[in-house]
């Protein structure tokens, strides 16, 4: 896959890590120690230079503050709310922001797009806090690839209006279904957003995500690049 001299190297789930041809390391939700699917050798992917959170499910946000402690002069890039919370739990050098703004990610104009999700945080006592809107990101690099990490998401009409504004080459996209859209969901999403390299996640981690890259491939046009994907594969 074509990545312009840029890498990506998947986790599983919906983690992963870019590193860009300048050598700069921007992980993208970093679901860790608590990850069944993540490879012991990957579970400390220090160093990082950004740290890129699309929402404030645990299983996006449940090993940020360790990783952001061995990382200070990391950003820890999140929306208001999931930024205060993380703020309340000693995470230094987050940036706010909100859909629709743009801010450097390690030398990456990462861009705060629309997703459709929740993002409620589960606290200690077991209540549940207001963690803002779920969002994905157009990563603009510096070689001019452009990437959108959707996040969690089930499609949605305005995948047109983002390639149109945005116009992405490769899309990270969720496929497993239950939480997610699933294959059947996501070949829409690949039309809407006219992309012919396509990355799947937030798959195979537990047994409700079981939509698989194998069966978007047989849904969508075969100039359309859809490859199968094991946790620590790199591209």
């Amino acid at each position: 896959m074509d990545l312009k001299g840029n890498s990506v190297t998947w986790f599983g789930h919906g983690t992963w890590l870019w590193t860009t041809s300048e050598g700069k390391r921007v992980i993208v939700d970093p679901f860790l120690e608590n990850n069944p699917s993540c490879p012991e050798s990957l579970r400390d992917p220090s160093p990082v230079h950004a740290i890129l959170v699309t929402h404030g499910h645990i299983d996006h946000i449940a090993d940020l503050p360790g990783l952001a402690a061995k990382n200070p002069d990391a950003p820890v890039i999140a929306s208001w709310e999931v930024g205060a919370y993380l703020q309340g739990q000693g995470v230094g050098n987050v940036v706010q922001m909100g859909v629709g703004g743009t801010v450097d990610a390690a030398g990456v104009a990462a861009t705060m797009v629309t997703a459709v999700h929740g993002s409620g945080i589960g606290a200690p006592d077991d209540t549940m806090l207001q963690g803002g809107v779920a969002a994905g990101f157009m990563l603009e690099f510096p070689d001019g690839l452009v990437v959108y990490q959707a996040g969690d998401t089930d499609v949605f009409g305005d995948m047109a209006l983002l390639a149109e504004i945005h116009r992405p080459d490769v899309a990270v996209l969720p496929m497993g279904g239950h939480f997610t859209m699933g294959p059947s969901r996501g070949v829409h999403a690949v039309r809407l957003l006219g992309v012919n390299r396509v990355l799947c996640g937030h798959f195979g981690t537990w047994p409700p995500l079981a939509g698989r890259p194998s069966e978007l491939r047989a849904l969508v046009p075969q100039d359309v690049e859809v490859p199968d994907l094991e946790p620590g594969d790199s591209f």
